[in-house]
């Protein structure tokens, strides 16, 4: 590595946002010939021939005027990771991007999307492309960022909705569990102009910790205050319920919890499945880790409006335990298959690659090894669970299995490194300087998947936008605003030959 490329890699590293992370990067690819690889259309990790070929229609079409050959060739062909081409090994070789051929045809896509939704009555009827449109977004599907448990950890979910929010690839869907349900709940509370202020690490309340006195500890049962966690929760977070949330901010925050006692399943609460309930409480149960905090009850806007628990009988507690990325509920109600995971469970990270495809002797490692190890452990506890007579310790067998049997990875995946300077910080309340420290961590972790995530979402982004907007001129009324990128919108980035 000569003087130049060691300037790349060093400014890559002290590089404090995206732009100048990716100018060194790009560079860095440069140098080591990586345009021509962008540049070959031939690989065999995806389908060039056939991305290649449904290139040429849209163009042909759109240089055509055939609207509705057109039409027809996008509501047939639009299905996301078409021809593999989200196949993770295509974004390994070089660090900014992916073959130019399927960043091409991804715009042609978007660009073709806007083109038919702008298109005169008289050539594409209002009632024929609202119902094209929303076929089409239902087909194609969307994606979600989750957000899992990590206590103080979870500052680096902060990191990483800051990077994705300031290039507008936040997705509409958000899912936090635990630490992760503070953040979901705080963007997903605010317009995108107040969204834009908690980027700003001194605009938030993060200090959630405060140990009871001995005494208190005994009478609670819990170890920290419920009281303090409560008021940093109401700093953070606005007084809305799901559906008042959603109406505001246009995102659609998902928090799980779990139950405190027995016959119970964890619940996904979000303005579909509990509109009324408000997201403080929700929060505040996703949040209350067994023996740290007491189960909390829920509260729920009655019908006269007023604040009144939502069955009282029940308590609810950590997320996190039975359902830190509740993948299958999000398929089923918001149409989700594509799922961005940042992940900082301290009991997951050290099994948790920092890459995406497990190639290699030392990922195949380590992935036979909490196999192996996971396997042991859910054995031992299921054999336990049905022999041990002592039903005193049935709640604590159920929660350890409860969190064995869990799938903690999605389809991108955004962890922190594992260091005992973070497992030190884990239940304490952080300085400014370790806030900013836990935030740059989370944006740096981001920057090398971010043209990963935006060829994987942009198609889905743009469905979703302009379904909206005809939705509101049939309606008569402004669609919610969505974030969008200083360019204006959601779009994809070529890197080009500079040489």
């Amino acid at each position: 590595m000569d003087r130049f490329e060691r300037e790349c890699v060093a400014a890559m590293q002290q590089a404090t946002d995206y732009a100048g992370w990716r100018e060194a990067a790009a560079e860095l690819d440069r140098r080591e010939g990586l345009d021509a690889w962008r540049e070959d259309d031939a690989s065999d990790d995806y389908d060039w021939r056939l991305i290649r070929s449904r290139l040429r229609q849209i163009r042909q079409y759109r240089e055509e005027g055939a609207h509705g050959k057109l039409i027809h060739h996008l509501r047939q062909g639009l299905h996301w990771n078409l021809g593999n081409t989200g196949n993770t090994a295509l974004y390994e070789v070089a660090r900014v991007g992916t073959k130019k051929l399927i960043t091409d045809y991804l715009q042609a896509v978007c660009d073709a999307l806007e083109h038919v939704a702008g298109l005169p009555e008289t050539d594409f009827g209002h009632v024929e492309k609202l119902r094209f449109f929303h076929d089409v977004a239902l087909s194609y599907g969307r994606s979600a960022l989750m957000l899992s448990g990590g206590a103080t950890l979870g500052l680096f979910h902060v990191g990483v909705v800051k990077a994705l929010f300031r290039e507008g690839l936040l997705p509409t869907v958000l899912s936090g569990s635990s630490a992760g349900s503070v953040v979901a709940a705080t963007v997903g509370s605010r317009t995108p102009e107040e969204a834009e202020e908690l980027m700003n690490p001194a605009n938030a309340y993060y200090h959630f910790w405060r140990i009871l006195p001995f005494k208190h500890i005994l009478q609670r049962r819990a170890l920290m205050d419920a009281n303090q966690l409560k008021r940093a929760i109401a700093k953070n977070v606005h007084d809305l319920t799901f559906e008042e949330a959603h109406a505001r901010s246009g995102r659609i925050v998902n928090i799980t919890v779990s139950p405190a006692g027995s016959n119970q399943a964890p619940r996904l609460l979000n303005y579909l499945t509990f509109p009324f309930l408000y997201l403080r409480e929700a929060v505040l149960a996703s949040c209350a880790v067994p023996l740290l905090f007491p189960p909390v009850m829920l509260m729920t806007r009655g019908d006269d409006g007023e604040r009144t628990p939502y069955m009282p009988l029940l308590r609810w507690n950590d997320g996190s335990l039975k359902s830190d990325l509740p993948m299958l509920r999000l398929r089923r109600l918001h149409n989700v298959n594509h799922f961005i995971v940042s992940q900082t469970n301290p009991h997951v990270l050290p099994f948790v690659s920092r890459g995406e495809a497990s190639r290699g002797l030392i990922h195949g490692t380590r992935d036979l090894t909490y196999s192996a190890a996971k396997g042991i452990a859910t054995g031992a506890l299921s054999f336990a669970r049905a022999n041990i007579p002592f039903s005193s310790l049935r709640q604590p067998l159920d929660t350890a299995a409860g969190l064995l049997d869990q799938d903690y990875r999605g389809h991108i995946n955004i962890v922190p490194e594992v260091s005992l300077w973070r497992y030190a910080n884990v239940t304490s309340n952080p300085t400014l300087e370790s806030i900013t420290r836990f935030m740059l961590e989370g944006e740096r972790s981001t920057w090398p998947r971010m043209e990963m995530i935006r060829n994987q979402t942009v198609v889905a982004q743009t469905l979703d936008r302009l379904l909206v907007r005809l939705e509101a001129e049939v309606l008569g009324s402004s669609p919610i605003p969505i974030p969008r990128p200083k360019n204006g919108k959601p779009g994809l980035r070529v890197v080009r030959n500079r040489g």
